[in-house]
């Protein structure tokens, strides 16, 4: 498991890049936290466990309340996304893509 240090950066991460809403939509809160229960990981639909180490953001989204969260591994690969520690590796591929590739498995499956 990844340190709040170092994945500090995901909180720089635009989960909903390309996706503009609307001009009431606000970021009520963006933080790294550690987990008091079991929750799903926005991202990759997996769990995030007690204790873990993870991304909370709470927004206001066309009038509702939202909270996502997002899990220690994702974390990891939204910092590699950002700093773009990926293109030094043979693949070139981001992680974020193939973590989003994953959630999306799992949610319709």
């Amino acid at each position: 498991m990844y340190s709040k240090d170092e994945i500090d950066d995901a909180l720089d991460f635009d989960l909903f890049q390309g996706d503009f809403g609307d001009q009431d939509d606000v970021e009520l809160s963006n933080k790294i936290v550690t987990g008091r229960k079991k929750y799903t990981c926005f991202v990759c639909y997996g769990d995030i466990q007690p204790g873990e180490i993870h991304r909370s953001m709470v927004s206001k989204f066309d009038g509702e309340l939202m909270t996502y969260r997002c899990c220690n591994t994702c974390c990891k690969a939204m910092v590699d996304s950002i700093n773009g520690d990926y293109l030094e590796t043979e693949e070139g591929k981001d992680p974020i893509d193939a973590r989003y590739a994953l959630g999306f498995s799992l949610r319709h499956r």
